[in-house]
């Protein structure tokens, strides 16, 4: 009788230990997922800004007299083609002149004026996909 009760105590404590085991791998397999989440998220905030910062760098290198139009779309990819980014010039704040047929003239000349940008990102290997409207000074 000692022998048996025994052997059930054995197999308690190995059904209470497998219990445990299999918690523990899926606590830590959330806890992988929730990283590389947020790691992709964060790879594609970083891009953003780089996708806006380049944004204005290519408005303001444009010749609009010369060309007698505005950016009105730009994309931009990463150099491993992992994230792509598309921004949309939804309006040009201009000082004086401007060719631009989406323009709004302001009478400040505090800077060379203000446009305002959608921008999207996105990556089908990460399963990111993040937008911003920004008003960003040339």
């Amino acid at each position: 009788m000692k022998k048996g009760i025994g052997l059930l105590w054995a197999l308690i404590i190995l059904l209470l230990v497998s219990t445990m085991m299999v918690f523990i791998a899926k606590v830590a397999f959330i806890s992988q997922k929730h990283t590389t989440i947020s790691y992709g998220m964060q790879r594609g905030e970083l891009f953003m800004q780089s996708c806006i910062e380049n944004s204005i760098l290519a408005i303001e290198g444009y010749d609009r007299k010369q060309n007698n139009d505005c950016l009105e779309h730009i994309k931009f990819n990463d150099e491993k083609k992992r994230f792509s980014c598309n921004v949309d010039v939804l309006r040009y704040y201009c000082y004086g002149d401007c060719v631009c047929s989406n323009k709004k003239i302001i009478k400040t000349p505090f800077s060379n004026g203000y446009v305002l940008l959608k921008v999207l990102v996105s990556s089908k290997k990460d399963n990111v996909k993040l937008s911003k409207i920004t008003l960003q000074r040339l």
